[in-house]
């Protein structure tokens, strides 16, 4: 893949010819420094964007091609997105936040089904009793469940999140790895973490180094940093802290 953009007459060169294949059910994580091209790859791979040249498959299907229309219809059936800012809309709940993608789905169209599935999603990231808060009362790991959760109602096979740690302390991260690990784990959903932070890549089972629009290192990971033991032997959170 190669992707080039032109700003006024420089012509800026995000993607130098990356190869990469990603299977089904893994958990990749892509590191790199702003500017190497990391975020340019996952805008491709979640048919935000298109390679200036190059070929993108998804199941088999060369789909670089394709035009704005049927890109948006796949990434509504496939891919699921979480992002660091959390994306939630203000002034509704949790839960009208999670059935916001059924509104352009075909799927469970109805309000009673809209409901029930983000109702279980909800339970799904630990947030069932706080369905009906606004993400105004919420922190901002409560927050970036809630958009996790947004990101499943659609049952995507593919999940991308772009930094989901970037705005969130120590402990509030480990949590929500945990809740990726957890979802590829137990759903085989594909999991792709863009990141800076080289402890946040540990979490994955296989680590991509981008360097200047390049691949320069591609590396399984020999141990795994494990969410879930991580948090079992951290301390209880402070009285009156909001998890």
């Amino acid at each position: 893949l190669r992707r080039s953009y032109l700003l006024g007459d420089v012509t800026v060169q995000a993607l130098r010819g990356v190869s990469l294949e990603l299977g089904p059910g893994s958990f990749v994580t892509v590191v790199g420094a702003s500017g190497s091209g990391k975020s340019t790859f996952m805008n491709i791979l979640g048919l935000l964007d298109h390679p200036t040249s190059g070929q993108y498959f998804l199941e088999g299907e060369d789909v670089s091609g394709f035009d704005q229309d049927r890109r948006a219809a796949l990434r509504n059936r496939k891919i699921g997105f979480v992002f660091q800012s959390f994306n939630l809309l203000p002034r509704t709940t949790a839960l009208e936040n999670v059935e916001l993608p059924l509104l352009y789905n075909d799927r469970a169209s109805r309000p009673a089904e809209r409901h029930a599935k983000a109702r279980e999603l909800l339970q799904t990231v630990g947030l069932a009793e706080r369905a009906h808060h606004t993400p105004n009362q919420l922190s901002g790991g409560q927050q970036q469940r809630v958009a996790i959760a947004r990101a499943l109602v659609t049952d995507p096979e593919i999940l991308l999140a772009d930094e989901p740690t970037g705005n969130l302390d120590s402990r509030t991260s480990v949590e929500i790895m945990d809740v990726l690990q957890r979802l590829n784990r137990e759903r085989s959903i594909t999991v792709i973490l863009i990141t800076h932070e080289h402890d946040i890549a540990e979490y994955g089972r296989r680590v991509i180094t981008f360097r200047d629009g390049r691949v320069v290192a591609d590396a399984v990971v020999e141990r795994t940093r494990d969410a879930a033991q991580e948090l079992a032997a951290l301390p209880p959170p402070e009285v009156g802290a909001v998890p």
